[in-house]
């Protein structure tokens, strides 16, 4: 009898010390970086990852424009706009660790596919290249159509905090390729008549003008906040 109640008692404490070091299948978050966003637009981020086995995972992630960068006193296009992304994971640290439970620390490696789309109204300055005696300056006030399709290499650490190691937080960074397409509707500029005013920085006025249109680099940094399910 004792030599069963022994057995049985070892049985039921590795099946629960199994259970807790069994990996959650689902990890729900929430991307807290993009609602700062300024390169792009900012959105509300939310996402699900689902581990296929102890190395490898998928993960979705979506969010919609929550507010504008800065106030247009007339507006062509309302400001709005769309993310979403794929990616599938793979685990390394766990994976040369030959490991197949979860630790606090779990380092991985990620190709990311990638789609934005949004539309605003921006404002340019600029004066005519010819025939301007009195140095006049026009304001032009035009709406942007843009969608950005690319794709990304990503590298992270899912760091699991509290007791419970249920809360994570998960830092990344990375870098990849992205082809942008840009519509202007309204837009009074002209490139062969027009010089836009002096404080409308080249680099940053091409990602609101048609001429910004084509293949970049794109870089990446962030971190969400997650639960396992």
């Amino acid at each position: 009898m004792k030599k069963l109640l022994s057995v049985l008692i070892f049985f039921v404490s590795t099946l629960i010390f199994a259970q807790e070091e069994k990996e959650s299948k689902w990890i729900l978050k929430l991307n807290p970086s993009q609602l700062a966003d300024a390169f792009s637009f900012p959105t509300v981020m939310v996402s699900a990852e689902r581990m296929i086995n102890p190395y490898f995972s998928i993960s979705a992630e979506a969010g919609v424009q929550v507010y504008e960068t800065f106030k247009i006193d007339s507006t062509m296009l309302n400001s709005k706009g769309f993310k979403a992304n794929i990616e599938g994971r793979f685990y390394f640290s766990k994976f040369f660790n030959k490991r197949t439970t979860p630790k606090r620390n779990q380092q991985f490696v990620a190709l990311q596919l990638f789609s934005r789309k949004n539309q605003t109204t921006d404002i340019l300055r600029y004066y005519p290249t010819s025939d301007n005696p009195n140095n006049e300056v026009f304001t032009d006030y035009f709406g942007v159509k843009k969608r950005v399709l690319g794709v990304n290499l990503i590298m992270g650490n899912q760091i699991s905090i509290l007791r419970s190691k249920r809360l994570i937080l998960e830092p990344y960074y990375g870098i990849g390729f992205m082809n942008r397409k840009i519509e202007n509707t309204a837009l009074q500029f002209g490139v062969a008549k027009h010089e836009i005013q002096y404080g409308n920085h080249e680099f940053f006025r091409n990602r609101m003008l048609e001429k910004g249109s084509g293949n970049f680099l794109n870089l990446v940094v962030g971190f969400r906040i997650g639960y396992k399910l």
